[in-house]
């Protein structure tokens, strides 16, 4: 069977948290090929987290499919999938051991592997000044560590999966904006085929994606460039509104990736 062109597609999808005839996610439609970058962005609660969710495979779809290379990920042995997926979720979990074994959680460890990937997080710096380096204690939840060291070191962590698939979700909320833009640019450079998904709150993060899709309610109510959604898609329009026409104001929006 041939390859699929695309290599994630969400086909119709819908889903329901309670088994309800009512679907909370409905007809979410989008095809990604290798190299892509889709943001994903929409008012708390519109159903951001679960599209991702779904493709983890915390649930399962209630209609539709999302197919990787064509395949259905129901037919996909379920950890092998995983291990391709790289994630930074909201509220990831640090454990209490040392920066090494966060960074490789779980997976076998290889030393130049584990510096590397956090030189790309842009974690290197911070980890290179703790009393003991790499060997350092980390608290549980980090609590030894500020918000953007933490998010770092769960970026790191992403980064040495070497994964095919990126899922980022709100993982630069504790991060400046350069920082941010420097380690988009570092994954794009070093996973030039990765599949990168961006959930965020801030348009900034997500205007240079090849793709993004706006969220309300449940459904699609916007899918295209950042160019195409300032002209065609309102609640995109009043986002960007509320949060650039402020910051540009204030002078500068780094929005480089």
């Amino acid at each position: 069977e041939k390859e699929s062109d695309y290599f994630i597609e969400y086909n119709n999808v819908g889903f329901s948290y309670l088994k309800s005839n009512e679907l909370f996610l409905k007809d979410i439609n989008f095809k990604l090929k290798k190299g892509q970058k889709i943001g994903i962005i929409g008012p708390t609660g519109s159903g951001k987290s679960t599209i991702i969710r779904l493709l983890l495979r915390f649930y399962d779809v209630d209609c539709g499919e999302i197919l990787i290379n064509g395949k259905n990920i129901k037919s996909l042995d379920i950890e092998e999938y995983r291990n391709r997926i790289g994630v930074v979720l909201q509220n990831d979990a640090i454990m209490s051991d040392t920066v090494i074994e966060n960074i490789a959680f779980g997976k076998e460890i290889d030393l130049e592997r584990i510096k590397k990937a956090a030189q790309l997080a842009c974690a290197s710096e911070f980890i290179e000044k703790l009393s003991e380096g790499y060997q350092s204690m980390i608290s549980s939840r980090g609590t030894n560590l500020s918000g953007g060291q933490k998010q770092r070191i769960l970026l790191a962590r992403a980064l040495y999966a070497n994964p095919e698939i990126f899922i980022l979700d709100d993982s630069s909320s504790a991060l400046d904006y350069k920082t941010d833009a420097m380690v988009r640019k570092n994954i794009s450079n070093v996973f030039p085929d990765a599949v990168t998904f961006l959930i965020s709150s801030r348009v900034t993060s997500l205007m240079n994606c090849d793709l993004i899709l706006v969220i309300d309610e449940g459904m699609v109510v916007g899918l295209g460039t950042h160019h195409e959604l300032l002209a065609n898609c309102d609640v995109y329009q009043n986002i960007y509104s509320l949060q650039v026409d402020k910051t540009s104001r204030k002078g500068g929006v780094d929005n480089e990736l």
